[in-house]
C-alpha cells in the first residue's frame, strides 16, 4: 500500500472512529430511544462508507477486492 493509500486510509478510519465517539456521546446525553436509534443510524452509515472506501483504496493498490475478514 503506498505511502498515499495509508494516509487515505488512516483518514477514513479516524472519521469513522470520531462519528462512533460523537454519536456515543450524543445519545447518552440524551438518552432516549429516538437518540440511540439515530446515533446507531450514523453509525453504521459511517461503517458503510469506510468500508466501501476500503474496497476502494484496496482495489487502487492492488490489494484484491476487500472481502477478505
Amino acid at each position: 500500500m503506498s505511502g498515499h493509500a495509508f494516509d487515505d486510509l488512516v483518514h477514513r478510519v479516524n472519521n469513522l472512529l470520531g462519528t462512533i465517539a460523537v454519536q456515543v456521546e450524543v445519545a447518552a446525553a440524551d438518552g432516549s430511544l429516538a437518540a440511540h436509534q439515530a446515533a446507531l443510524r450514523l453509525i453504521a452509515e459511517s461503517a458503510a462508507r469506510t468500508q466501501a472506501e476500503i474496497r476502494r483504496l484496496r482495489q487502487a493498490t492492488g490489494g484484491g477486492d476487500g472481502d477478505r475478514r
